[in-house]
C-alpha cells in the first residue's frame, strides 16, 4: 500500500505540473478551458496531498478510522472541483453560483461531523459514525453533480447534432465514461474506504486509471480543437426561432427544394448556418422548416437524404465500393455503415445483394 501511495503522490503531481506549466501555451485565449484547467489543478494538487499525508503517516496501517478521516477531509473537495471541471466545459462557462458552491456546504457539514466524531477519541464508534455520515454526505453531492452532468450531456449532443451534418457525439465520449466513473465513486468509495488490502488496493488502481484517463481526455480536448467545435455549436444554440407562417414556409420549400436538387448535401462538413447561407434562408427558418418536417435534427435530416442517394447510388453502380458510395453520399467512412444500417435496417452489403 506504501508503495501505492508514493505513486499516487507522484501521478498527481506530474499531472498537476502538465496542466499548469505545459497546457497554457496551448489554451492561453480560451477562458472557458483556462478555468477548467485550474479546477482541475485544484483537484489533483488535494488529491496529491492526501496521498502524501497518508504514505508519512503510515495512518492505513496503524488506524483505519485515522485514515479515513483523512481521505475524506481532501476527497470531497477534491470531487467537487473535479466535477466543476467537466461541468464548466459542458455549461462553457455558464455554471450558477448554487452550482459553484454546492461542494463547500458538503464540505463544511464533513468538517463538523468528524470534528465532533474526533472529540471522541480516535478509535471511537463516534468517529466511526461520523464518517458514515460525512461519506453519505459526500454521495449526496456527487449524485447531484452526476444528474448535472448527465443533463449537461445529452443537451450537448442534441446541439451537436442540430449544427453539424454528421454524428460528432465521439467528442463527448470522455465526458460519458467520466460521468460513469464519478457515478461509481459515489456508491463504492463510501463501502471502500472503511475497508482494506486488496479490495481497497484494486479500488485505488482503478482510481488511479480513470483519474488519468480524465485527465488525458481533458488535455486532448482542449489542444485538439475539440472544445472549439462544441462551442461553435453552441454559440447557435441559444438562438430563438422568430414567428413563422404558412408564406415563410412556402419560400423555405422552395429553398430546400432547389439546394437538395443541386445536391448540395452531399458535400461533407456542411454545417446548419453554411446550408442557410448556401439556400439564402435566416437560419431560424431553416431550422423551423426541419422541426416542420419532423425531423429531429439537422443531422438527421442531411443523413436521411445521404443515405437515400446511398441506396440510389447502389442500385446505379453496383461495381463501387462501400468506400466509394460513403465518399460519393458525404457520410464518412467510419460511420457509414452504422448510419445506413440506423435507417434502412440493413448493411450496404445487404442492400445491394437483396
Amino acid at each position: 500500500m506504501k508503495e501505492m501511495q508514493f505513486s499516487a503522490v507522484l501521478l498527481m503531481t506530474l499531472m498537476a505540473l502538465a496542466l499548469m506549466v505545459f497546457l497554457p501555451r496551448r489554451v492561453s485565449d480560451n477562458r472557458v478551458a483556462n478555468r477548467s484547467r485550474w479546477l482541475m489543478t485544484g483537484g489533483l494538487l488535494l488529491m496529491g496531498v492526501q496521498f502524501l499525508i497518508q504514505y508519512v503517516s503510515g495512518s492505513r496501517s496503524t488506524s483505519m478510522e485515522q485514515a479515513v478521516l483523512i481521505n475524506l477531509v481532501f476527497f470531497i473537495p477534491a470531487a467537487a472541483l473535479m466535477s466543476l471541471n467537466i461541468l464548466n466545459l459542458e455549461r462553457q462557462g455558464r455554471i450558477s453560483r448554487f452550482e459553484w458552491l454546492a461542494g463547500i456546504p458538503t464540505w463544511l457539514l464533513a468538517l463538523a461531523l468528524l470534528t465532533y466524531g474526533i472529540l471522541g477519541g480516535i478509535d471511537s464508534r463516534q468517529l466511526l459514525y461520523s464518517e458514515i455520515l460525512a461519506s453519505s454526505a459526500y454521495s449526496v453531492m456527487q449524485i447531484y453533480y452526476s444528474w448535472l452532468h448527465l443533463r449537461e450531456v445529452s443537451r450537448m449532443e442534441l446541439v451537436l447534432a442540430d449544427y453539424y451534418d454528421q454524428d460528432r457525439s465521439g467528442l463527448l465520449r470522455w465526458m460519458k465514461f467520466t460521468i460513469v466513473m464519478m457515478s461509481l465513486t459515489t456508491v463504492l468509495v463510501p463501502l471502500v474506504i472503511f475497508s482494506g488490502g486488496w479490495l481497497l488496493a484494486c479500488f485505488a488502481l482503478s482510481l488511479f486509471v480513470g483519474i488519468f484517463y480524465m485527465w488525458f481526455c481533458f488535455v486532448r480536448y482542449v489542444i485538439t480543437g475539440a472544445s472549439q467545435h462544441v462551442e461553435e455549436a453552441e454559440q447557435y444554440a441559444g438562438q430563438k426561432d422568430d414567428d413563422v407562417n404558412d408564406n415563410t414556409m412556402e419560400k423555405a420549400d422552395e429553398a430546400v427544394a432547389k439546394w437538395v436538387g443541386n445536391g448540395s448535401y452531399l458535400k461533407s462538413g456542411v454545417t446548419k448556418p453554411m446550408a442557410a447561407t448556401e439556400m439564402q434562408l435566416p437560419l431560424y427558418m431553416l431550422s423551423a422548416w426541419i422541426r416542420n418536417k419532423g425531423y429531429a435534427s439537422y443531422s438527421r435530416w442531411i443523413t436521411e437524404l445521404r443515405v437515400e442517394e446511398a441506396k440510389h447510388a447502389i442500385k446505379q453502380h453496383p461495381e463501387w465500393s462501400v468506400e466509394a458510395v460513403a465518399d460519393h453520399c458525404g457520410i464518412s467512412r467510419s460511420h457509414f455503415q452504422r448510419v445506413f444500417h440506423d435507417i434502412t435496417g440493413e448493411t450496404p452489403a445487404q442492400y445491394s445483394k437483396n
